[in-house]
């Protein structure tokens, strides 16, 4: 339980220092959390690797800083890797940076990595293991249990919202593809002829207009579908991450593609 609860506390201080780096330039509390409570569990899990894997050379800070810039800017890279396959968002991006590998990690993070290492053995985590260890062993149990009862719920909640936001996507992509194939289909978009003769010519003789409207009705209602579920989860990772970069285009410039491509 000593471990769990480790993972809270250097959770809470990760999301501390990021709300505080985060909220001042914007002059503004930030909640720079991916989940609804106060703790990133990226900063826990990285503390946790470097407890346990890099306190055996704490007689070596050269070594530690070195192991401790790898090991966690591993970590970063992986889950950003990870977040943007279960996601398709890129929530963070430091391609304008200096030395970055694909965006995802980059030198000077890397450093800051390898001192926040040496920072959590020699000075942050005795202090709290000593705080921690004179819990009981039934309060550490029961801090533990309604932390992590909490936390899953907080998990569940967000990936689900945006599990949702990624299904409304793939619905409108599938309706434009329809509507795009609708098009061709009716040839709408003349080779010789006025546009105008085409239209009149397909209204007369086909019902392509009342199939074209019907999608167009549908492609609306999927946007507005999309929309009602921008709840207060979504809403707040965009503040959060004001620069990540989802891996599709907008809703319109997908429009615009299929009038672009007609003729191919």
């Amino acid at each position: 339980m000593i471990q769990i609860l480790l993972f809270f506390c250097y959770s809470f201080l990760g999301w501390c220092c990021e709300c505080v780096y985060c909220s001042i330039p914007a002059k503004k509390f930030i909640n720079r959390g991916f989940l609804e409570g106060p703790y990133c569990p990226i900063y826990g899990v990285g503390a946790l690797l470097v407890i346990s894997l890099l306190l055996p050379y704490k007689q070596h800070p050269v070594t530690l800083f070195i192991a401790g810039t790898i090991l966690v800017t591993t970590l970063e890279y992986i889950t950003s890797w990870l977040m943007e396959i279960m996601f398709h968002t890129r929530w963070w991006d430091y391609s304008n940076y200096r030395f970055n590998i694909n965006g995802r990690v980059c030198l000077l993070n890397a450093i800051l990595f390898g001192i926040m290492a040496l920072v959590v053995c020699y000075g942050i985590h005795p202090v709290i293991l000593d705080l921690l260890q004179k819990l009981t062993h039934t309060q550490q149990w029961i801090i533990g249990s309604l932390l992590s009862i909490g936390f899953l719920a907080d998990l569940v909640t967000t990936t689900f919202a945006l599990l949702r936001k990624n299904a409304d996507f793939r619905a409108v992509e599938t309706s434009i593809h329809t509507l795009r194939t609708l098009f061709k289909q009716a040839n709408i978009f003349p080779q010789e002829e006025p546009l105008s003769q085409t239209i009149q010519r397909i209204l007369d003789s086909t019902d392509a207009d009342e199939i074209l409207l019907a999608h167009i009705q549908e492609l609306r209602n999927k946007i507005q579908l999309f929309r009602s579920h921008q709840k207060h989860t979504v809403k707040r990772l965009k503040k959060a991450f004001p620069h990540h970069r989802e891996n599709r285009k907008e809703i319109f410039e997908r429009i615009s593609q299929v009038l672009d491509e007609h003729r191919k």
